[in-house]
């Protein structure tokens, strides 16, 4: 199959928060940073995979990059290789989306390089394929951040993903200690059934919160955050979580919740009234005093996946 070939494309690929609380595989937002940069290179054949930032393997088999890579080479016929320089600033199992960082940027730059025109769905399909890899389950919240920008709601059955714009006086403290989550170990601790009473109590936060994050509105933000489902259970994976939780709110922030599996946390403030590195250098301190490191990031919400 014949397509349009560009030697060179530069795509970065943002960190993503995914649940946001009461929105468990579904609701996911973009974050300003960190982020990957990848750089995608015709070549005569082959995937070649080099990698600086955090450590994660080069190997095309091993790696995410070189598995969605040659997933698409395969399915689209492309006679050509590729060489891609992955700059990894997203810590793998931080619970900020790594993964879904490098499958999302994978897919836009190979079809990107090689012309393959594919729609938002695709997009998503094949961004799936490295989610995959990583979690051993299909779900689209990071991938429909990262993909889409702003906060999303993703579908797996029918596969859509639906983008939102969030107030700008919202912004954002991720903190993530110094320890690491595994997110296929995360997902199996997690409740097989639920009562009724329990699905209509976070399907009605979740909705809120989607509301109060479009409007800027803290006093519904308040009230949406809180999960009583997965946090309880995921909790166990983030150091002192309820101590920190505490601390957050004390200092500023107007919601607080486990980013994805963890061990990074989200904490959400009105950027008019608190200072966003006062909130990160106190929370990081916090962490600090009680013998662990912590990197810190915040700005707001940020823009999906693009080329530059």
């Amino acid at each position: 199959m014949l397509f349009w070939v560009i030697n060179m494309i530069r795509v970065i690929s943002p960190a993503t928060s995914a649940n946001l609380g009461p929105g468990f595989d579904v609701l996911a937002v973009a974050l300003e940073r960190p982020e990957d940069t990848m750089e995608f290179c015709e070549i005569d054949e082959g995937i070649e995979i080099e990698v600086k930032g955090y450590s994660v393997p080069a190997s095309p088999e091993k790696n995410i990059t070189g598995i969605v890579a040659n997933r698409m080479l395969s399915d689209f016929k492309i006679d050509r290789g590729v060489r891609i320089s992955l700059n990894k600033g997203i810590r793998p199992m931080s619970g900020l989306g790594s993964s879904a960082a490098s499958s999302t940027g994978t897919v836009i730059g190979i079809s990107e390089l090689f012309g393959i025109p594919m729609n938002r769905n695709k997009l998503l399909e094949y961004s799936l394929i490295g989610e995959k890899a990583t979690s051993g389950s299909f779900h689209a919240d990071n991938i429909s951040a990262c993909l889409l920008g702003g906060l999303t709601i993703a579908l797996s059955k029918p596969l859509k993903a639906f983008r939102f714009d969030v107030a700008s006086s919202i912004g954002y403290v991720a903190v993530l200690p110094d320890i690491e989550v595994n997110t296929r170990e995360a997902r199996k601790i997690l409740p097989k059934n639920i009562t009724l009473s329990e699905y209509s109590s976070n399907l009605a936060r979740a909705c809120l919160l989607v509301r109060a994050l479009e409007e800027g509105d803290f006093k519904k933000l308040n009230i949406a955050y809180e999960d009583n489902l997965i946090t309880p259970m995921r909790s166990k994976f983030v150091p002192f979580y309820y101590k920190l939780k505490k601390e957050a709110l004390g200092t500023g922030a107007e919601a607080f919740f486990i980013s994805g599996s963890g061990p990074a946390t989200l904490s959400l403030f009105n950027r008019e009234e608190v200072d966003a590195r006062d909130l990160a250098e106190h929370l990081k301190s916090f962490y600090l005093n009680k013998g662990i490191d912590a990197e810190i990031y915040w700005g707001k919400i940020g823009e999906g996946a693009r080329v530059t």
